[in-house]
């Protein structure tokens, strides 16, 4: 049996163009895959390849479907290349900021949490929030954008106050190992 893989950044091109990516959504992925190269050095304790695999793949599935059903036909494709799971994983749970069982029922999205929990899946998820089209947006852009299709209250803006926590968390705990270790 083949050993699932994570592909390098210029693989994931590939393997984008393989599957008909518009340059647009190319463009996007490698976008957002930036952010998260940026997350990703500040961060002590964090799979950068993954990251940056999952980042480039994410939005495969719009070279299919352009609805929120995108991440399960990016799933199929991943599938179908023989990726690592994780990656995987990653790019079904990167929608929004996380879609439980229950919204996914709502939306008719296959059964099952599409809520980013691991660091990797939170900093692709966040990553791809921080990415209008092909450019990078301001936090306080993102928010309000969110703010102004979701409403205040939504459990979208919730959800990305709290992946901004997240990061800002571990970024946070990077800095003072470091701190810690250069004064040994």
């Amino acid at each position: 049996m083949k050993a699932h893989k994570i592909p390098t950044k210029e693989k994931c091109l590939t393997i984008l163009r393989k599957y008909n990516a518009s340059s647009q959504v190319i463009d996007h992925c490698l976008i957002v895959t930036k952010i998260a190269e940026r997350f990703c050095a500040q961060i002590y304790d964090i799979n950068t390849e993954l990251v940056i695999a999952a980042s480039m793949l994410h939005d495969i599935g719009r070279s299919k479907n352009h609805s929120i059903f995108h991440a399960i036909e990016g799933v199929k494709i991943l599938e179908k290349e023989n990726l690592d799971q994780r990656l995987i994983s990653i790019v079904k749970k990167h929608i929004g900021t996380g879609i439980t069982e229950i919204e996914a029922e709502k939306l008719g999205l296959p059964q099952d949490d599409y809520i980013p929990k691991t660091a990797e899946e939170i900093i692709v998820s966040y990553s791809d929030n921080l990415a209008c089209g092909d450019r990078e947006c301001s936090f306080d852009e993102a928010l309000n954008n969110f703010i102004s299709k979701f409403g205040e209250d939504s459990h979208v803006v919730r959800g990305f106050l709290r992946q901004k926590e997240f990061i800002e968390k571990i970024i946070k705990k990077t800095f003072e190992k470091g701190k810690k270790k250069s004064t040994k």
